[in-house]
C-alpha cells in the first residue's frame, strides 16, 4: 500500500524524463515563438494573422479566397500544375465554409512560406513549412532534458540495489521511490544486513550536468540562428573573429528575408485580386538588425570611466 501511494505521488508529477511529453512541450513552445516573427497591417477582420501564419508555418502555404463576402483562409490541399509544376488549384473540407474547389488567379490566390513552395519540379514533394524543422529540434531538446532529469535523479544514488526475495524487492522499490521524490529513506528490515547487496554505478561517460545544460542552449541557439533570430549566448562576440561574425550575420538574415519576400509577393497578388492593402514586415522584436543597430548605438555612446 505504501509503495502504491509513492507511485501515485510520482504519477502526479510532470514527467520531464518522458520523451513524448518533452517533445510536445518543446514543439508547441517553439511553434508559439515563431508565430510572432511577422507583423501584418491591413488584414480584414475575417482573416486573423494567427490563422494565416499557422497555415504558412505548418503547411507551407495559405490559400486566400472569398466566401459569402468574407476573405478567408483554411487548411487546403493543393492539386493541378502549370508548365513549371506549380499548383493551380486547392480544395478544402472545412464544414463551416461551403465546399469549393479553388483556382488560383480566378477565385483564390496563394501565399507561400518560402521559395521551395512545396515541391521541386514535381519530382519531389517537400515540407516548405516549418513543421519538420520544429519537430526536429523539439525531439533533440526533449532528449537532452530527459538526460538532464535522469542525471539529477541518478545523482542521488551511488549504487544499484539487488534483492533476493520479492518482499525485499518491494522494500527497495519503496526506498527508491522515496529517494526520487527527494525524501529521506531508511531500510528497516534486519535481514538486509545479511542478504542485501549493491552494485556500484560506473558512469559510461564523463559528462557533467553543466555539459547537458550547455548542449540544450546550443540546440536552442542553432534553432533560432537557422531562422535568423538572435539568441543571446554566453559566448561574447569579442571571442569570435571578424570573419566569423560577418558570416554569422549573413546567415542569420537569409531565411527571414526569404520568407518575408514570399509573403510580400503573395500579398501583392491577394491585394490586386481582392482590392485590399495588406502589408507585412518582420517584427522588430525578432529582427536581428534591430538589436545590431542598438548595439552599435550603445557602443558609440559608451564612455570609459576606468581609472588611469
Amino acid at each position: 500500500m505504501r509503495l502504491r501511494r509513492k507511485k501515485q505521488d510520482l504519477d502526479k508529477l510532470y514527467n520531464v524524463r518522458d520523451i513524448v511529453t518533452g517533445f510536445d512541450y518543446w514543439y508547441f513552445k517553439l511553434l508559439n515563438y515563431i508565430l510572432g516573427i511577422y507583423q501584418y497591417e491591413g488584414l480584414p477582420d475575417s482573416l486573423p494573422q494567427r490563422e494565416l501564419e499557422l497555415n504558412l508555418m505548418l503547411t507551407g502555404h495559405a490559400a486566400i479566397f472569398e466566401s459569402k463576402g468574407r476573405i478567408l483562409t483554411t487548411i487546403t490541399e493543393l492539386y493541378g500544375f502549370d508548365e513549371y509544376y506549380r499548383p493551380t488549384n486547392a480544395t478544402f473540407g472545412n464544414a463551416l465554409i461551403p465546399f469549393k474547389n479553388l483556382t488560383f488567379g480566378k477565385d483564390a490566390e496563394i501565399i507561400y512560406n518560402n521559395r521551395i513552395q512545396g515541391s521541386i519540379l514535381r519530382c519531389q514533394k517537400v515540407d516548405s513549412g516549418l513543421s519538420t524543422y520544429i519537430r526536429r529540434y523539439a525531439r533533440m531538446l526533449a532528449d537532452v532534458e530527459s538526460s538532464i532529469e535522469a542525471y539529477m535523479v541518478n545523482a542521488r544514488f551511488v549504487s544499484y540495489p539487488t534483492a533476493q526475495t520479492q518482499q525485499m524487492a518491494r522494500q527497495v522499490e519503496d526506498f527508491n521511490a522515496r529517494v526520487e521524490l527527494g525524501e529521506a529513506a531508511v531500510l528497516t528490515d534486519p535481514s538486509f544486513l545479511e542478504t542485501f547487496r549493491n552494485v556500484d554505478i560506473h558512469p559510461r561517460t564523463n559528462d557533467s550536468l553543466n555539459d547537458y545544460l550547455i548542449a540544450r542552449d546550443k540546440i536552442l541557439a542553432t534553432f533560432f540562428r537557422e531562422i535568423g533570430v538572435k539568441f543571446q549566448q554566453e559566448q561574447k562576440k569579442a571571442q569570435l573573429t571578424e570573419d566569423e561574425v560577418t558570416a554569422d550575420e549573413q546567415l542569420l538574415l537569409i531565411n527571414l528575408d526569404d520568407m518575408l519576400q514570399e509573403r510580400q509577393e503573395g500579398l501583392e497578388r491577394v491585394n490586386n485580386h481582392f482590392g485590399l492593402n495588406i502589408s507585412v514586415k518582420i517584427n522588430p522584436a525578432y529582427d536581428r538588425r534591430t538589436y545590431q543597430t542598438k548595439e552599435e548605438s550603445t557602443n558609440d555612446n559608451t564612455e570609459d570611466y576606468s581609472e588611469d
